[in-house]
This record gives C-alpha cells, sequence and structure tokens, in this order.
C-alpha cells in the first residue's frame, strides 16, 4: 500500500495515512492508520527518512505489522500520478 508517513510513535509504532491514486492523477487519503513496527532497524530507517513511502504488512489492516517498507520519492509519485493519467486516456 501507498501512505504518507505521519510520525513514529514511542513503542514501536507509527502513524501513516493510506493514499491512492485516482484516475485523474489526483492523490487521495484514504484513512489514517496506526501499524507496528518490525524489530528489524532497517524498516525503521526508511520510513523515518522519507515522506512517502509503499509499504507491505502482514494482518489486519489497522493494527498490522509492517514487514517491508520502500521509500517512494516525489518524482516517483508524480510518475505514479501521471500512468494512471495516460491509463485514463486510453481508455
Amino acid at each position: 500500500m501507498l501512505v504518507k508517513v505521519d510520525k513514529i510513535i514511542e513503542g514501536n509504532k507509527i502513524k501513516v495515512v493510506e493514499l491512492d491514486i485516482d484516475n485523474y492523477g489526483s492523490v487521495i487519503p484514504l484513512r489514517e492508520l496506526e501499524l507496528k513496527l518490525p524489530k528489524d532497524d532497517s524498516v525503521i530507517k526508511v520510513l523515518s527518512s522519507t515522506e512517502y513511502a509503499a509499504i507491505f504488512t502482514e494482518g489486519e489492516i489497522d493494527g498490522a505489522t509492517i514487514i517491508l517498507a520502500n521509500s517512494v520519492s516525489l518524482d516517483e509519485l508524480n510518475e505514479e500520478k501521471k500512468r494512471a493519467i495516460d491509463a485514463m486516456n486510453k481508455k
């Protein structure tokens, strides 16, 4: 899922906003989530150094544990928005 990182909470949790990109390239906030961080420091480092991330979780959506996180730059986010618009225009 694509998220905007809000803040890391003391005690191995993080608050994020789940995002979606609509057919017109708009970024839409879907919901706020509080997720658990794994004991793996690499995930914490990725999330603490980025505003947007693609994450994969294990368990129920709210309260799930993040198992993998990849930083998403603003340029990459804009490219995804462009792809959504291009896909809509091809229909």
